[in-house]
């Protein structure tokens, strides 16, 4: 995936407001930098409201989560209930412990001056279905692109709210009848014979939640025997969707941080440096590539 600076920009859905009538419900976890996770390339389902929050969808229901002075919160069109807050805890795992993560990327060469600074950059836990939809969308574009192809394949499912990207994501089935032609026909290009057959197979029962209990390898392979899946795409299901933190896909811009900071060899392949990754950030290797991923964004930004 090519994500320019312009696709770090949170695209505006207009003056509308989840759930006025209800009050933020103020959720147990420590500010983040919520721009960069909600819209900076993990996730595609995510609208600035011009304000403080960024509106999606999740599940079946139309969520807004912001972050400013009163903390992280959340709202929704219903009443807030437990499950609702429950699912968006999960989604944004606020078991991770952020102190850990300071302490291990700290050090490192330009960006461990930003994981001490600045609020974390946190990595979701999406559906897996929802990431892998976004992530067969991804290659060779970026993000503004990127969302219009996945807003493209929600609207195959329900629509839940009054906003053109307010639908509920269609099960793989549903994907997999209206088939590649289909697929193409509301703008997904190639990507749609590689996200067609995929939905097919998932169509038939294929676990894709399971995988959270394999190792890192075993689930990658496992990913990677759907034809729309490659080793970039099935690191960043593993990193952001099944818990695999010694996930660390590769991009152009993460493999030009990485020889730039790190003084590797220019020639080293993406799969040996997936290796180093793990080898030196272990469990935290999908968040140092985040940082490594903004840095080198940053850079080129200003000039570098």
């Amino acid at each position: 995936m090519e994500r320019g600076v312009a696709g770090l920009m949170a695209v505006s859905v207009g003056a509308s407001h989840v759930g006025q009538a209800n009050p933020p419900v103020v959720l147990d976890v420590e500010p983040f930098d919520i721009a960069q996770t909600l819209d900076g390339g993990q996730a595609f389902g995510w609208y600035g409201n011009g304000d403080s929050g960024y509106r999606g969808v999740m599940r079946n229901q139309v969520v807004e989560i912001g972050c400013d002075s009163r903390g992280v919160w959340y709202r929704t069109e219903c009443e807030p209930s437990e499950d609702v807050r429950t699912r968006i805890e999960d989604y944004l795992v606020v078991s991770d412990d952020v102190a850990s993560i300071v302490s291990a990327l700290s050090a490192e060469p330009s960006y461990g001056e930003d994981v001490c600074r600045l609020p974390l950059i946190r990595i979701l836990r999406q559906n897996p279905w929802e990431c892998l939809v976004g992530f067969i969308c991804s290659q060779n574009s970026n993000i503004p692109r990127i969302k219009q192809m996945v807003a493209s394949v929600t609207r195959l499912g329900r629509q839940i709210g009054s906003d053109d990207w307010a639908y509920e994501l269609p099960e793989p089935a549903v994907v997999a009848r209206t088939g590649e032609a289909g697929l193409r026909a509301i703008g997904l290009g190639y990507r749609a014979k590689r996200l067609a057959p995929t939905a097919a197979i998932l169509s038939n029962g294929v676990d894709l939640d399971g995988l959270r209990g394999a190792s890192y390898h075993d689930a990658k392979d496992a990913l990677m025997e759907l034809p729309g899946i490659g080793p970039k795409v099935a690191d960043c299901i593993l990193a952001y969707s099944l818990d695999k933190g010694e996930a660390f896909p590769v991009d152009v811009h993460v493999r030009r941080a990485a020889i730039r900071l790190y003084g590797l060899d220019e020639n080293i392949k993406n799969d040996a440096l997936g290796e180093w990754a793990r080898d030196r950030f272990g469990d935290f290797s999908a968040y140092a590539q985040l940082y490594m991923f903004r840095d080198e964004i940053n850079r080129r930004a200003n000039g570098g």
